[in-house]
């Protein structure tokens, strides 16, 4: 997918870190919306249609993780990436995530690991899912 056709919601409840990833994020190309919490962005995730989702975690009234559990059951093709300064974060807080990147992550990485989930978020569901499940099992032995 284009990155100048693609529009990224990023939500933060730090003004600086919300602001610093819009600003990066659209000159690279991408249009963004931006939220400050779980309740505006699950807002703006209603009213807009949204090609990806950068999400923080740690968030006061709703965390990230029920955030992305709540837009997944709205559309669940929307690719979700987290953002966490608390790592690693138990599996059991990104069932509903295609991504966790760490906050002192470089931009560069940001940048392409939202491409990358830009590129396999519309590839057909199913396909996504399989790869998903063949990752999540490898080296699982019976």
């Amino acid at each position: 997918m284009s990155r100048a056709k693609a529009r990224i919601l990023c939500i933060d409840d730090h003004w600086n870190g919300l602001i610093g990833r819009k600003m990066l994020l659209e000159q690279s190309g991408y249009e963004v919306l931006e939220a400050s919490g779980g309740d505006e962005g699950l807002k703006l995730f209603r009213k807009h249609a949204v090609d990806a989702v950068v999400l923080d975690y740690q968030m006061p009234g709703m965390n990230g993780d029920v955030v992305a559990a709540k837009m997944k059951r709205i559309n669940a093709r929307v690719p979700i990436m987290m953002l966490s300064a608390y790592e690693p974060l138990p599996k059991s807080k990104l069932t509903s995530v295609d991504s966790l990147l760490s906050k002192s992550q470089p931009p560069n990485i940001l940048l392409s690991s939202l491409q990358r989930l830009l590129n396999d978020g519309h590839r057909p569901f199913f396909s996504r899912w399989l790869d998903h499940w063949k990752n999540r099992n490898q080296g699982v032995t019976h």
